[in-house]
């Protein structure tokens, strides 16, 4: 299968995010979730355009809409290589990517995400992403993987609108996490595969967020840190009404 991940740096940035956490207060914060998982369950929190592409899915409430600026390229590289896309047009606000893995691999994308081809069969499920365009440098998009990795890719320049959430009979409203921050119910995919929403406040409380409002020192972060270290929190995956049970979210 292939894996959009950030895992790393995304532990990374959250255990940063504990340690700073005095030192930040009081300025504007954006939590940023990519992909959570242990194990053979992965748990995805969606956001924005990028997550429902690279997982199947249709557009969300929140989630961004990309217009083509211009005509696409593509090529095929073995290792790592750059795709020439020409200068950007001044309303591009990033580069929208179809990668085919021809061999198992992992291909990282410009801004640190990447994706992880384990199978023959991935080649037939290319992976959509859309960089953003302060991650572009020159006039190219670069993947790096290891020098057998190969892989095709087609890549264009974009401009993307960001859609406005959903409101559900309850006033909650819901979709993906994007720029303007987090809606009530945050779109996911629970551990049995489907899609559906968490309770923001269920999420925070799951992921150390609520504890880290409450911290007034470096060790109180790191003391949490250890205390929760290896454990697994599953809290409940609603449709959009915020009450039918459709599954769980694992946070771990």
């Amino acid at each position: 299968m292939s894996t959009p991940t950030m895992s790393d740096q995304f532990a990374a940035a959250f255990r940063a995010r504990l340690v700073t956490h005095i030192a930040e207060a009081g300025r504007p914060r954006r939590r940023r979730h990519t992909l959570l998982g242990t194990g053979a369950a992965l748990a995805i929190v969606l956001g924005g355009a990028v997550a429902a592409a690279a997982t199947g899915l249709l557009s969300l409430p929140g989630a961004s809409v990309d217009t083509a600026l211009g005509a696409t390229r593509s090529a095929t590289f073995t290792g790592t290589g750059t795709l020439e896309l020409g200068p950007a047009p001044a309303t591009a606000t990033g580069v929208a990517i179809s990668l085919t893995c021809l061999t198992p691999g992992s291909f990282k994308f410009d801004d640190g995400a990447a994706v992880t081809c384990t199978s023959a069969g991935d080649s037939e499920r290319p992976t959509t992403y859309v960089i953003p365009i302060t991650a572009i440098e020159g006039d190219g998009v670069t993947m790096t993987t290891t020098t057998d990795a190969a892989w095709s890719i087609t890549a264009g320049y974009v401009s993307s609108d960001t859609t406005d959430w959903a409101v559900n009979k309850t006033g909650d409203s819901y979709g993906v996490i994007n720029g303007d921050g987090q809606p009530d119910l945050i779109a996911v995919i629970a551990t049995n595969g489907q899609q559906g929403y968490v309770y923001r406040e269920d999420l925070a409380d799951a992921d150390g967020s609520t504890a880290a409002e409450s911290f007034t020192s470096p060790e109180d972060a790191l003391r949490w840190q250890e205390e929760n270290a290896g454990i697994i929190h599953m809290i409940p995956v609603y449709e959009s009404d915020g009450t039918t049970r459709i599954g769980e979210f694992r946070v771990g």
